[in-house]
């Protein structure tokens, strides 16, 4: 006995598998939400100026264009991955829980953005990829790994890549933080 505990063979599974989860109800509602709304465009959007300003845009500028494009792309989309997918039955338990993690990880996202102001960019990014990296299924060594590994290449990717850095959070006004750290939080 060498005191340690059975590893859970499940652990590093994903929860995303290909069992399936009723996808084509899901495709069907994008559907049919996107039909809706494309029917209100009329009443939610006002022709713009149609070129009478200093910044002539054209008819592609028009405020109801973009979202009538996007629009007609999901519908298009949608119908044609619905006719695409496979007939599945539906479970209705894994589909909440797959759709709750997916509705956790968009609230994580926000959340990751409203938290910039407050705790910094790479702080932020820390915490959020954390907790995506823990809905996904991931533990101990690899938790961290993914973790530490998303936020570096975040961090990089907009200082370095984009010379993009964002304004001194709050946390650093709240608590002393040396300038040297304060640069790479």
């Amino acid at each position: 006995m060498s005191g340690t505990q059975p590893k859970d063979p499940n652990q590093d599974l994903s929860p995303f598998t290909d069992e399936p989860t009723g996808g084509r109800r899901l495709l069907a509602g994008i559907c049919i939400a996107a039909l809706a709304l494309l029917a209100m465009l009329p009443w939610q959007t006002r022709p713009g100026s149609m070129g009478q300003t200093a910044m002539d845009g054209g008819w592609w500028a028009e405020p109801a264009v973009a979202p009538g494009v996007a629009l007609g792309l999901t519908i298009v989309a949608s119908a044609i991955a619905f006719l695409a997918a496979r007939r599945d039955p539906l479970n209705p338990d894994r589909t909440f829980r797959l759709y709750g993690q997916i509705l956790l990880i968009a609230a994580c996202m926000v959340g990751a953005v409203m938290l910039m102001r407050v705790l910094g960019f790479a702080l932020s990014i820390l915490a959020f990829s954390t907790t995506v990296a823990v809905v996904g299924g991931f533990r101990g060594v690899k938790l961290a790994v993914i973790a530490l590994g998303v936020t570096v290449a975040m961090v990089l990717m907009f200082r370095v890549g984009f010379s993009i850095w964002f304004p001194r959070p709050l946390l650093f006004k709240w608590i002393e933080v040396p300038n040297a750290l304060q640069g790479i939080l």
